[in-house]
């Protein structure tokens, strides 16, 4: 067990260096160099003591508890429907100018303000919130802040704790953690994930070590930003976060992937699908937000999925886009699978389970087709 030391008497620093704690050779160095600096102190037994007490604390990590599966049992307590919980890591994930910054910072306004965003975007508490950049700049952020707070009328707008990082989160968080933790901080975003890991072979070594580091700064909830390879960014289909399998299952709360319309050139149009439920009884469905610019504000609209570009939703399920497409027109089965772009048999499956759900309806044969449609 090896620690930084630093050793200081009432602000004149007498120390400072790496130390490995259990070994007495080099502590009984250190000791030797504090008694000439303050020979009146007893750094022998201070020394001892504090080495000791450091390494056992590590080792014992947190202690055992008895899970007694009782109904007065506290559950996790959700911060913003669909997307954080307290002491969860969460991840949206997305390729590049998608507007993954843009919708977590105000994701952070709202809930440092309480203010709602729609699709019942609404904090269930308030809380401090902490935006950890190895990307941009506090100006950039500052900039953005004041335009979306007054875009959901919020003026002044709310306080936001930054912080400009450059090394891994894993040599971060440590210190990181006493500090968010004495400003009572309930939200930390990284902004993103692939800037915050540290080097190593492969990428679940480096994976894991930033998951494991984020559980440091419990009990605040994590929005971790990602990115997706170029493959998926190239392709159109649904994709996965940056580093694979272990950048998936590392979050234990919701992980969204979002995508832009570009086919929207007047506003940043982002459409989110959940793909994977964490915390949740099912995955939610998709839902989109529009990032209007204006007159020194940015404004928060509904993103209305039945007029958008059909590769952002690809991630969406099957049944979720044979009735985004119905709300705008009735379809024959040959219809459908011309605009979803999907084989005529898994697309048959579907509508027959979708039809005994009573999600959509047969309005009868049209031609040598059923015609589709959405209940009346």
């Amino acid at each position: 067990m090896t620690g930084d030391v630093s050793v200081t008497l009432q602000e004149r620093r007498l120390h400072w260096g790496a130390l490995t704690l259990s070994a007495t050779g080099p502590r009984e160095t250190l000791r030797k160099k504090l008694a000439e600096a303050a020979p009146e102190i007893p750094w022998s037994e201070r020394l001892e003591d504090a080495c000791y007490r450091l390494t056992a604390a590590v080792r014992e990590g947190e202690p055992i508890v008895e899970l007694t599966g009782a109904e007065d049992a506290p559950p996790v307590r959700e911060l913003l429907p669909r997307l954080l919980y307290e002491g969860q890591v969460s991840m949206v994930f997305a390729d590049g100018d998608t507007g993954k910054s843009l919708l977590a910072l105000a994701l952070a306004i709202a809930m440092r303000s309480g203010a709602a965003l729609p699709f019942g975007l609404r904090p269930t508490v308030t809380v401090p919130v902490a935006f950890l950049d190895y990307e941009t700049s506090s100006a950039v952020h500052d900039e953005r802040l004041r335009l979306l707070s007054a875009g959901l009328g919020l003026v002044p707008p709310p306080r936001l704790y930054y912080k400009r990082l450059y090394r891994p989160l894993v040599d971060e968080a440590a210190a990181l953690a006493p500090e968010l933790a004495r400003r009572h901080v309930g939200l930390v975003v990284v902004d993103s994930m692939i800037f915050a890991l540290a080097t190593g072979e492969g990428f679940h070594e480096p994976v894991t070590a930033f998951f494991n580091a984020l559980r440091l700064l419990a009990p605040a909830a994590v929005l971790v930003l990602s990115h997706i390879t170029g493959a998926d960014a190239r392709g159109n289909a649904p994709a996965r976060p940056f580093a694979g399998v272990f950048a998936f299952n590392g979050p234990h709360g919701p992980i969204w992937e979002a995508k832009r319309d570009p086919d929207i050139t007047d506003a940043t149009a982002i459409a989110l699908t959940c793909r994977k439920a964490n915390n949740l009884a099912r995955k939610p469905e998709p839902f989109g937000l529009r990032f209007v610019p204006g007159d020194q504000r940015i404004t928060v609209e509904p993103f209305d999925l039945t007029s958008a570009a059909p590769q952002t939703v690809v991630g969406a399920t099957l049944a979720y886009r044979i009735r985004l497409a119905l709300a705008t027109a009735d379809l024959t089965t040959p219809q459908l699978a011309e605009t979803l772009k999907v084989d005529d048999a898994t697309l048959r499956t579907t509508l027959r389970r979708a039809k005994a759900q009573g999600a959509i309806a047969d309005l009868g044969a049209q031609g040598k087709a059923i015609l589709w449609g959405l209940p009346r």
